[in-house]
């Protein structure tokens, strides 16, 4: 059995694009893949292109599980299986506004879902952003796939997957992570230890404690609460003392702002 991940390409390059693949108001796709056809750069490989922390997590968890095979979802390219080797020019385009529509995904240069080749075995793994999710869920061909395809219960494709996942909300809370690496670690641990694994994070996850329950206050009471409690404390120190001892709802810039306005 080979496992397909599929993982979403990062805003952040190492090199500059040029100015043919800058995404302009009122481009065409047309267009687009004409002037991807004629660059004349000789590409980078995607784990030399794409420079963001979460794509290059990814890579390196699918990189070290054998089996396993990388694609990258690109709002510029296509679908790129980094296996092969291809090169890819540096490229800005977005989905939605900033580039092609996503309905229009699949007709990038590198085609879409139609590229993975499966064996009956084969299971495709798509943890993603939103958009990147919707793109693929509007690939004409992904009705061929939905039998092999492992994604969150909650979002486009898994609504329509035959062997979508549950993922608790406080999932994260388990692991300790942020929302930022939450995609990243579905994907390891399904690599490590496939549905089971996922679904033994979401039974820790529902013998948790209930989450304290903190009351909102306004931005004057706020300020009273930082001044009378700031003494003595760290920044952090003072964020953990009113959301934890005071139970005081209240982000981290809200409290800073409070902060600086009483120094």
């Amino acid at each position: 059995m080979t496992i397909h991940v599929l993982i979403a390409c990062s805003m952040t390059k190492s090199s500059i694009p040029s100015e043919d693949l800058t995404w302009k108001d009122g481009m065409r796709i047309e267009e687009w893949n004409a002037n991807w056809r004629d660059d004349g750069s000789e590409g980078l490989l995607a784990e030399e292109l794409y420079t963001g922390r979460t794509t290059k997590n990814q890579l390196e968890v699918v990189s070290k599980h054998k089996g396993a095979i990388p694609y990258i979802i690109s709002a510029g390219a296509g679908l790129i299986a980094v296996n092969e080797g291809i090169r890819i020019p540096s490229y800005d385009a977005t989905f939605g506004k900033g580039g092609v529509s996503f309905s229009d995904w699949w007709r990038l240069p590198h085609g879409g879902i139609s590229n993975i080749n499966l064996n009956k075995t084969d299971k495709i793994v798509v943890f993603a952003p939103p958009s990147y999710v919707e793109a693929i869920s509007l690939d004409p061909e992904i009705k061929n796939f939905l039998g092999q395809l492992i994604t969150p219960k909650k979002n486009k494709l898994g609504k329509i997957s035959k062997h979508s996942v549950d993922i608790h909300p406080r999932f994260k809370e388990v692991l300790k992570i942020g929302a930022v690496d939450l995609n990243t670690e579905l994907i390891r641990i399904f690599l490590e230890s496939g549905i089971s694994g996922i679904e033994e994070i979401n039974e820790k996850a529902s013998r948790l404690k209930p989450p304290p329950v903190r009351r909102k206050v306004s931005d004057d009471e706020l300020m009273i609460l930082v001044s009378k409690h700031a003494e003595g404390k760290s920044k952090t120190e003072l964020v953990r003392h009113l959301r934890d001892v005071l139970q005081v709802s209240a982000s981290v810039e809200r409290i800073s702002a409070a902060l600086n306005s009483v120094i």
